[in-house]
């Protein structure tokens, strides 16, 4: 049973398993992997169009500082540009 437990969060834990994400190898990808699925799943970037992503980053912003939950600015551009390329 732990085998299974173990295998099992390794493969929801992994989007690369979920999803075929654009740039899959990239910096921003690693970095939206790392920031974003850590506290739900990852969606891919095509779901949403950017305005719907620009929407979804404010309320991820104000949803973090609820949590004192903190995530430098560069970051936060470098997961909005990633987003932006591959909105639909």
């Amino acid at each position: 049973m732990k085998i299974i437990l173990t295998l099992a969060c390794m493969f929801l834990a992994s989007p690369a398993f979920a999803m075929d994400l654009p740039e899959a190898d990239s910096p921003a990808v690693q970095l939206y992997t790392q920031r974003c699925s850590g506290c739900h799943a990852l969606a891919h970037p095509g779901r949403l169009d950017w305005e719907q992503w620009r929407h979804m980053l404010h309320e991820m912003k104000l949803r973090m500082a609820e949590r004192d939950m903190k995530m430098p600015d560069d970051e936060w551009r470098q997961i909005a540009g990633y987003l932006k390329r591959h909105a639909r």
